[in-house]
């Protein structure tokens, strides 16, 4: 995928509960930074008033577009499948949340996921200003994920949180190039048969892998693939995985 042929609704960011209607127009500012236009708003306990027109500034278009759902349930009913993002840096609410960037490399490593398909919907989700999303909330998410931050204060704002999350979920999708180099593709190759690999090994281990989004499985996966492996390294790794798995089939 290329910026010339990036859709710029298949992004979409999902406001769950906000507080302010002038946070919401900052974010519709935020997705017009981005060049994104589709804005869901589940729940709103603010008004979409003059504050959310300020904040919107030049991004009018974007709020008079806004979708809104009065729930999660109606959401997910209305809007069927994609793959959904939770953006929470309240870890010990449900799970160690991931590093955004490493997850969305994660996944466009494996040219079988669903994500590298023009017609899925990447669904950004954000909880409201005061307390972020519920355990609950996030449990519909098939990722759970923090945004990279260097200071001490490591809560954003929810409107830079858009801006941030936005900009780092389209450049990992123009970063996609189809098709790959030839060497390039025998190498991708390597890492997808040991990403399936991992996964035959935790399932002959006995773990259910079968969860939206494969807490462990992918967490491995994360840390054995966190740079690219040279192929003897792949083998190495393959040779251990099947062994293993051998033996405890027998």
């Amino acid at each position: 995928m290329t910026s010339s042929t990036f859709e710029k609704n298949r992004i979409v960011v999902v406001l769950n509960r906000p507080i302010y209607g002038r946070n919401v127009g900052m974010c519709a500012r935020a997705m017009a930074n981005m060049g994104l236009d589709r804005l869901v708003v589940i729940g709103a306990r603010g008004e979409i008033d003059v504050d959310a027109k300020q904040g919107a500034a030049h991004a009018q278009e974007v709020l008079a577009s806004l979708i809104r759902y009065d729930s999660l349930a109606d959401f997910t009913a209305a809007e069927g499948e994609g793959v959904r993002i939770a953006l929470s840096g309240k870890d010990a609410r449900l799970q160690i949340s991931e590093d955004l960037v490493a997850t969305l490399k994660l996944a466009t490593s494996d040219p079988e996921h669903r994500i590298h398909s023009a017609s899925t919907r990447i669904y950004l989700m954000f909880g409201p200003e005061d307390d972020g999303l519920s355990a609950e909330e996030m449990e519909i998410c098939h990722f759970v994920c923090r945004l990279p931050t260097y200071g001490t204060i490591t809560s954003l704002n929810l409107s830079h949180a858009v801006l941030l999350a936005s900009y780092i979920v389209r450049s990992e999708l123009d970063s996609v190039q189809a098709p790959h180099a030839v060497a390039g593709d025998a190498q991708l190759e390597g890492v997808v048969d040991e990403r399936n690999s991992v996964k035959r090994w935790l399932e002959a281990l006995g773990f259910d892998v079968s969860s939206p989004r494969i807490n462990i499985e992918k967490t491995l996966n994360r840390i054995l693939m966190s740079r690219t492996p040279t192929p003897d390294e792949l083998r190495l790794l393959r040779t251990v995985l099947e062994q293993t798995i051998r033996k405890l089939k027998r």
